[in-house]
């Protein structure tokens, strides 16, 4: 149904009826809302779970820690080595 029908159609129904929709669509948004803000949160608990369950990765003896201090030795040789690697980056 198109919007035009809907208010078209509440034309045709009693005071009673038109209030007894508009509560019924207030409590599905309000389901809604409440929904996302749900959904958003318990995104927001795995990120965080996430994040903190590799923090031991990046600590010292973690397996990505020599990847990312900034003592470590390079990975390649040389410049030359890192583009003939066939490295593709983001940027």
């Amino acid at each position: 149904m198109t919007k035009t029908e809907i208010l078209a159609a509440l034309k045709n129904l009693t005071a009673e009826e038109r209030l007894e929709i508009i509560e019924t669509a207030s409590r599905m948004m309000r389901e809604e809302i409440e929904e996302k803000a749900q959904r958003k949160a318990e995104r927001k608990r795995k990120l965080r779970a996430a994040a903190e369950a590799a923090v031991k990765d990046y600590m010292p003896g973690g397996a990505l820690h020599d990847l990312w201090s900034a003592d470590s030795e390079p990975y390649f040789e040389s410049e030359e080595e890192y583009l003939n690697a066939g490295i593709k980056t983001n940027a």
